[in-house]
């Protein structure tokens, strides 16, 4: 014969053991192991949208821990306390701050500590207090405070722009272009010009060439054929104009000494042959000069060598 059972009391047994359970494990969650953490304080002058308990603690993108508590500051209605439990011997140095980052395009956010120097000493809290990490706006944060100023640029550029391609500037401009076009038609039209007079220019240069060689061929054989006859023929002329001085200077010295009766009738032919020795004379030194410069034939004598003083 089977016992009777109390299901009632089945039930409530094992709905006040659930229930002790789920309070074990909450209190155990919540407090059982908060002894093993690291607790720091952060304080955020700006908003801190997207940050709930139990956000992610990076230290230099490392997880280090979690967001235990997010409240506004008793004692500055204008700051966000935020209480944060990181694992047993993260090193918190003096230097370190902390930044609010977003995660991915979620919108959530999490906390990202930086910053801090090798060997600089562990960050400490004055007795009864919990340490605090300094913090930093964020890059989100930098820019929205920025955003008026860039704001205000953009505009500032935006009319800028207006001014500069008004209808007055855009005709000038059109101007500008019109006449550009125009100086670059006359630059290739010069151009062209100055191509064709350097043709030219190369073809006289050419011909003043071969005729310089010719030139130069002729006055060498002008000055071969001088230098040939030249010298016997100056040698001819000396042996001439001294034969007539003698004979000058011997009718002049017979004249004075009385010989001839005829002297009256002499003394022109003497004038004469006088007159036929200086030019002789003049005759030997032009030769003298043809024979030093042959070129004067066809270039003229050149200017004669000036004085002292002059």
């Amino acid at each position: 014969m089977y016992s009777k059972i109390n299901y009632t009391l089945v039930g409530l047994f094992v709905f006040l053991f659930t229930t002790a359970m789920f309070a074990f494990g909450f209190w155990l969650s919540k407090y059982g192991f908060d002894k093993n953490y690291e607790r720091y304080l952060l304080y955020f002058n700006d908003p801190v949208d997207g940050l709930s308990p139990d956000s992610t603690v990076k230290l230099r993108g490392v997880p280090v821990g979690k967001v235990a508590e997010i409240g506004i500051d008793p004692t500055n209605v204008e700051r966000i306390r935020v209480l944060i439990r990181l694992n047993p011997g993260t090193p918190i140095t003096k230097g370190m701050y902390a930044t609010l980052k977003l995660q991915g395009i979620t919108g959530l956010s999490y906390i990202e500590i930086e910053g801090g120097k090798q060997g600089a000493p562990l960050l400490k809290a004055s007795a009864g207090q919990l340490p605090v990490i300094p913090t930093r706006p964020s890059l989100i944060q930098q820019l929205g405070e920025e955003a008026p100023q860039l704001l205000k640029k953009v505009q500032k550029a935006s009319d800028s722009l207006t001014k500069i391609f008004s209808e007055h500037n855009a005709r000038r401009l059109s101007e500008i272009l019109d006449n550009t076009a125009i100086a670059t038609r006359k630059a290739l039209e010069v151009e062209k010009q100055i191509v064709a007079l350097s043709h030219d220019l190369n073809t006289t240069l050419k011909r003043f060439d071969k005729k310089t060689e010719i030139l130069s061929l002729q006055i060498g054989n002008v000055t071969r054929t001088l230098n040939e006859k030249l010298p016997p023929l100056m040698d001819h002329l000396d042996a001439a104009g001294a034969n007539v001085a003698d004979l000058a200077h011997g009718l002049d010295q017979r004249m004075k000494r009385g010989e001839y009766d005829l002297r009256k009738m002499i003394r022109p032919i003497q004038i004469d042959i006088k007159e036929l020795s200086y030019s002789y004379q003049e005759l030997a030194a032009d030769l003298k000069d043809l024979s030093r410069h042959p070129s004067s034939i066809l270039f003229g004598a050149g200017n004669p060598p000036k004085g002292p003083g002059e």
